[in-house]
C-alpha cells in the first residue's frame, strides 16, 4: 500500500487519517469542522465568548449584561402636595372673607347681631338674620367714631358696642324683640339678652308693650311695666315687666 506524500507545510489532507499515527500522549490532531481545543462549532458557547455575530443576552460581546434602567421618578406626589397647599390657601381666603362679612364692621343700621357678652373681653358680635332667635340686638344707628354719643345721650335706652383704633366706630343697639317676648339676662349688666319661653324660670323680663313711632316712656303708664327702654332713633318705646 502506497502512502500519499504529505501536504505542503506538514498538514494532512482534509478528511484523511494520519498515516504516522496519533501524536505522543494518544491525542489525535483535530480535523476541520470538529470540536477542538481552540474552536467551537457555530451556535455553541465557548470558552472565549460566543461565536461571531452572537451577543450574550442584554449586553455587548464579551461584557456582562447591562444593569436595568433606574425607575423614572414621578412628580405626581409633588403636584398633589402643591395642589393641597393651594386648596388650603383658598380655604383660608374664603374663611377670612366669610368672617369679615359677618363682622359688625360691615354692618349698617337695621342689621341684627348676636352678642353673648357686653364686655371688652367678650365674644365679638356677629351679624345674624333678624328672625334668628339668637339675634338679640338690632343696630339703631352706626356712628363713625367710638367717642360719639348715641341719639338721646345717656338718658336713652341703647346698649352700645364700640371699636377704637384705625377702624373706629360705635353701634347704638336696641333689643331685637317684639311685644309678648320674654327674656333672660335682661337685668344683667354684661350678659347678652336671651330669648326664652315665658314659663322659663330664668326669665327676668317680659315685653308687655312695644310702640314704634314714639320715643316716650309715658306710653307705658297703662301697663304693669317696671322698666322702660326709650330709643329716639328709630323712635321706639319698649315697656318691660321684670321680676323685681
Amino acid at each position: 500500500m502506497s502512502v500519499p506524500p504529505p501536504a505542503p507545510g506538514g498538514q494532512q489532507p482534509v478528511g484523511q487519517p494520519d498515516p504516522y499515527g496519533p501524536p505522543p500522549g494518544g491525542q489525535s490532531q483535530q480535523q476541520y469542522g470538529q470540536p477542538g481545543q481552540y474552536g467551537q462549532p457555530q451556535g455553541q458557547p465557548g470558552q472565549y465568548g460566543p461565536p461571531p455575530g452572537q451577543f450574550p443576552p442584554g449586553g455587548q460581546p464579551g461584557f456582562p449584561p447591562a444593569p436595568p434602567a433606574p425607575p423614572k421618578r414621578s412628580k405626581a406626589k409633588g403636584l398633589i402636595m402643591g395642589g393641597l397647599g393651594a386648596i388650603v390657601v383658598v380655604v383660608l381666603v374664603i374663611v377670612g372673607i366669610v368672617s369679615f362679612m359677618k363682622s359688625p364692621a360691615t354692618s349698617q343700621a337695621g342689621d341684627c347681631l348676636t352678642i353673648t357678652e357686653f364686655t371688652q373681653g367678650g365674644d365679638d358680635p356677629a351679624k345674624a338674620d333678624c328672625n334668628d332667635p339668637k339675634a338679640n340686638v338690632k343696630i339703631a344707628k352706626k356712628l363713625d367714631k367710638a367717642s360719639e354719643d348715641c341719639p338721646g345721650g345717656t338718658g336713652a335706652g341703647y346698649d352700645t358696642y364700640s371699636v377704637s383704633g384705625r377702624s373706629s366706630y360705635k353701634l347704638c343697639l336696641m333689643i331685637n324683640a317684639k311685644q309678648g317676648d320674654c327674656l333672660a339676662n335682661f337685668t344683667s349688666q354684661t350678659k347678652g339678652y336671651l330669648k326664652v319661653p315665658c314659663t322659663d324660670p330664668t326669665k327676668d323680663g317680659e315685653l308687655v308693650k312695644v310702640v314704634t313711632g314714639q320715643a316716650d316712656k309715658s306710653v307705658c303708664e297703662d301697663t304693669d311695666a317696671t322698666r322702660v327702654a326709650v330709643y329716639p332713633e328709630p323712635a321706639t318705646t319698649m315697656c318691660v315687666k321684670t321680676n323685681e
